[in-house]
């Protein structure tokens, strides 16, 4: 009965080896060759409360389009004087979509790309005021929140157009160990609406998901696994110490058996 002994143990160890496979590994049905259609990658659309710098410029006649900059103005408490610098001041996109741009007034730039909201401008500076504007829109400070079970729980920032769900998981360091891959959660405000949707990181349906291609202020939780949440709680790690070590006695009592019978 001893030579079954070392079958036994490969046989546990395998079983225990796919089990944890397939609770870890990303994209398990995703095979060599495989083609199938995925959302197209599109550019994040401009909200209230997003920072924006607007820069205009104009080889004719620059000093004209310079008006239409916001300069940094400088204020030193008890003095009525204030300076300006070359920087650009950063307009910020108030609750009704727009900016107050200099001789253009209000314009509405929410619900458009970074791209576009420039074309806008610049086409409505030409038919006006400066007829070879060019006009440079830059966005800052958008985020999205990532939380839960990952390396650097916390705030990404969003360097370009676009964001997918695994490089904002991957910015916060990728999920730890004791992360669910099957359940993790995007929360996203839509419409005056919030909005949950639920993810597989394990399936290769993640890439026709609403929110594989992010939005800036979207909210990311990994849930913990079952290890990780009976961790909380100084009785359920007795159960499971416990139940474990029973466990592991019935498998002894059985290899015993089995060897000495």
């Amino acid at each position: 009965m001893k030579k079954l002994l070392l079958p036994l143990l490969a046989v546990i160890l395998a079983f225990t080896s796919c089990k944890t496979s397939e609770k870890i590994l990303y994209l398990q049905d995703l095979q060599t060759g495989d083609n199938f259609k995925v959302q197209a990658e599109k550019a994040l659309e401009l909200l209230p409360g997003d920072k924006l710098s607007i820069i205009v410029t104009s080889s004719a006649t620059p000093k004209l389009a310079q008006q239409f900059n916001l300069p940094i103005v400088t204020i030193q408490a008890g003095s009525v004087n204030a300076s300006s610098s070359n920087q650009v001041a950063l307009y910020t996109i108030d609750e009704s979509g727009c900016v107050d741009v200099p001789t253009l007034g209000r314009v509405k730039v929410s619900g458009i790309s970074r791209s576009q909201a420039a074309q806008k401008i610049q086409d409505l500076l030409r038919e006006s005021h400066l007829r070879d504007a060019v006009v440079t829109i830059n966005a800052y400070d958008q985020y999205i929140t990532v939380l839960g079970e990952v390396a650097r729980p916390g705030r990404v920032a969003i360097s370009k157009d676009n964001i997918t769900l695994f490089e904002a998981l991957g910015l916060a360091g990728d999920l730890t160990i004791q992360g669910r891959r099957d359940q993790i959660k995007v929360i996203r405000e839509e419409n005056g609406q919030i909005n949950s949707y639920f993810v597989d990181l394990r399936s290769k349906d993640i890439f026709n998901s609403p929110v594989y291609n992010l939005k800036q202020n979207d909210i990311i939780y990994v849930s913990p696994n079952k290890m990780r949440m009976g961790q909380s709680t100084n009785n359920d790690n007795s159960v499971r110490s416990i139940s474990t070590w029973l466990s592991v006695s019935s498998v002894l009592i059985s290899l015993g058996i089995l060897i000495f019978r």
